[in-house]
């Protein structure tokens, strides 16, 4: 053989040997993406700041119940958010739960602002700052044809009954805003509840009836673990993305017509109130014109019950 043909042997074997140590089934591993996506992995998660959230056959609010697991029972979140819902395992009965209801290790929601789509905003009315209350503001809405959602204290509401009772009559939906005006971050996690149930207390030795299971928390004051503390409890911790920042001594209308609008988006929450030391040269003032101008704007306002649901 010639050194030519050994070579060309030596090579074949080679490539030969080569071939035969590729393992079976090299090939296809490297055909699959090196990022390809791993599978998800069930988180548990707790049914927070409702009675009861509905389990829906598809992820939307117009698809059917096919039940409802109640407030501290346990879910897994299966696959990843679509929309506003969650798709969910419960007891072995899967389905979509509305996320906003829906706690896991990540976090407890609030509402800070609604679904955007709809060209929706809530007027919110905290109140327990203890000046002269002006229901007027509250009549002129309703005259208007605008809803808007109340949150007094449980202190506000016991030394007021009166006035508290007359809101509830003319059919305003009613929350809850704390008791006390203190910082429940700054309270142990008995002291957080404690605040809470006295409101709830208050309001309903008011006006007869159980507020709506909705909480603003005092000055904005809300960590991790007061809204935990607030959600198991039933409530829904919401909050403001629109302050009209109408609380303090000397504002005028025009600084509250500006902080509404220069801020106003789809789905904001304003917050507002009816018993500052000038409401009545302020809000009362600057809130017709706000009105009008979102109105014009093609805004829609609602509650917050509402503002917490999805578009459609």
């Amino acid at each position: 053989m010639s050194p030519g043909s050994i070579r060309r042997t030596i090579v074949l074997l080679l490539l030969i040997g080569a071939s035969a140590a590729t393992p079976l089934g090299t090939f296809a591993l490297q055909a699959q993406p090196a990022n390809a996506p791993a599978a998800f992995q069930p988180i548990p998660a707790t049914v927070v700041s409702t009675p009861g959230v509905n389990i829906r056959s598809c992820a939307r609010v117009v698809c059917s119940v096919k039940a409802v697991a109640k407030l501290g029972e346990s879910l897994l979140v299966t696959g990843e958010p679509v929309g506003e819902f969650v798709p969910v395992d419960w007891g072995g009965l899967t389905g979509f739960a509305y996320g906003l209801y829906v706690a896991t290790p990540d976090g407890v929601p609030e509402l800070r602002s609604g679904p955007a789509g709809c060209k929706r905003v809530a007027l919110i009315f905290n109140i327990g700052i203890g000046y002269d209350t002006r229901i007027d503001i509250l009549d002129n809405l309703k005259a208007a044809g605008v809803p808007a959602t109340i949150f007094p204290m449980g202190w506000w509401a016991a030394a007021h009954p009166d006035i508290l009772k007359r809101i509830a009559d003319a059919g305003w939906l009613i929350g809850s805003h704390g008791d006390q005006r203190v910082a429940l971050t700054t309270l142990p996690d008995a002291a957080v509840v404690k605040d809470v149930q006295r409101s709830l207390d208050a309001i309903h030795a008011a006006t007869g009836a159980w507020p709506e299971p909705i909480f603003t928390p005092y000055a904005a004051e809300m960590d991790d673990r007061v809204r935990g503390l607030v959600a198991d409890l039933g409530f829904l911790p919401v909050r403001w993305s629109v302050p009209a920042d109408d609380w303090d001594f000397n504002v005028a209308a025009d600084t509250v017509y500006k902080n509404v609008m220069n801020h106003i988006q789809d789905g904001s929450i304003v917050e507002l109130h009816l018993d500052g030391p000038s409401t009545g040269t302020s809000t009362a003032v600057a809130l017709p014109r706000i009105v009008a101008d979102l109105r014009g704007q093609g805004y829609q306002f609602v509650t917050i019950p509402d503002l917490a649901q999805p578009c459609s």
